[in-house]
């Protein structure tokens, strides 16, 4: 009696568990995203997490599409020049982002970044083919 109802449920949740797996991974495939795209996400973050005033908004928001759209024109070019340009685009994407934001927003912006970043060193590396060149 009991071996006839232990085979039937283990079977179930090893179906169910194998379900699950293959659900989480279609969920975890990004959709490339254009730049205005981009541009209002990050914008609508930092809305919220620095609590930014409507004339810092729509400032902020401008600062972000010209980012977005200065790093999808980067993303065209070499290897080499790209690492190069991409900090040449942080450092003037922080100066004018400074410019609007009170030093306590810019503080916490800069937390963030180092929260995310030791978040990104933590978690195991993904596995990804070889590419040619």
């Amino acid at each position: 009696m009991i071996r006839t109802l232990i085979i039937p449920l283990v079977t179930l949740v090893l179906a169910v568990s194998s379900l699950h797996a293959q659900d989480r991974t279609a969920t975890r495939q990004r959709t490339p995203e254009d730049a205005a795209t981009r541009a209002a996400r990050r914008t609508e973050h930092m809305r919220s997490t620095l609590q930014l005033t409507e004339d810092q908004v729509a400032r902020v928001q401008a600062i972000n599409l010209k980012h977005a759209e200065a790093v999808e024109a980067a993303r065209a070019a070499d290897k080499a020049q790209r690492d190069q340009e991409r900090q040449e685009l942080r450092a003037s994407y922080d100066a004018d982002l400074k410019a609007v934001l009170t030093p306590e927003q810019y503080e916490r912006l800069l937390e963030q970044r180092r929260k995310q970043t030791e978040r990104r060193e933590a978690r195991p590396a993904p596995e990804r083919p070889a590419h040619q060149e």
